[in-house]
């Protein structure tokens, strides 16, 4: 069994850097940093596809996140799944290491 004491400083680190994550994406949006001119990879595929097909471009995710409408609360949701993701890697990796000790 893990401790507490053991794992105390990872999730520690873990909350500082998804509340730096939010917060930079929160400023983002209210700055308007994000810009609606296509980046390189955008302006690549526009040039071979056609912008017709950047905009039609559907996202794996649509059926299920498709509702929300607020960019905020969509890169919120984006962050809170992959460190879902990511911690349960993380348990699984450390649960078969310590399963084969």
């Amino acid at each position: 069994m893990v401790k507490f004491e053991e794992i105390k400083w990872p999730i520690i680190t873990l909350i500082i850097i998804v509340g730096g994550l939010m917060v930079m994406i929160a400023v983002g949006f209210t700055l308007g940093i994000l810009s609606d001119d296509p980046d390189g990879l955008e302006r690549a595929i526009i040039d071979t596809r056609g912008e017709d097909w950047i905009e039609n471009l559907k996202s794996p995710w649509d059926p299920i996140l498709g509702g929300i409408e607020s960019d905020y609360l969509a890169g919120i949701i984006g962050i809170l799944l992959s460190v879902t993701l990511m911690i349960a890697i993380f348990y699984l990796i450390i649960y078969v290491k310590k399963r084969k000790e």
